[in-house]
């Protein structure tokens, strides 16, 4: 006599059909995570460029003039100046007591980018771009 082992017909749809529900609930959690954890270190990477900037300020009593002095300027006052990805920079003009930075992000979820640019006094927003500002 021969017991056969395995598994029905039956268990096995009922298997691949829970799979494939959890594959479906649980699937678009999951999409955008990584670019949302690059946004956030393009937020920190842009905050550490703030702060080097202050330091930058405090010994030369101006901000850098543009985008390339910046990055050349700062690289006495932050390691991996370079790899930063800084979209757009400006200083405030004639005085350069202040500055705006900004970067692109990969995905406008939430309001952090609009409401960065509220604080530094945009006119109008735009969704993706984060502003930093020190004036």
């Amino acid at each position: 006599m021969m017991i056969k082992r395995g598994f029905t017909l039956i268990e096995l749809l009922v298997a691949i059909s829970i799979i494939a529900v959890l594959t479906a609930v649980l699937l678009p959690n999951f999409m955008g995570v990584r670019e949302k954890a690059k946004d956030s270190q393009r937020i920190q990477d842009l905050t550490a460029v703030k702060n080097a900037l202050r330091v930058y300020y405090n010994d030369h009593q101006s901000y850098p003039d543009d985008l390339t002095s910046l990055r050349t300027g700062l690289v006495d006052y932050m390691k991996d100046v370079e790899s930063v990805d800084i979209t757009n920079y400006v200083p405030d003009m004639p005085s350069k007591d202040g500055f705006i930075m900004t970067v692109t992000l990969s995905t406008s979820v939430g309001t952090d980018d609009t409401d960065s640019q509220e604080k530094c006094g945009v006119g109008t927003t735009q969704e993706g771009i984060f502003m930093l500002c020190a004036n």
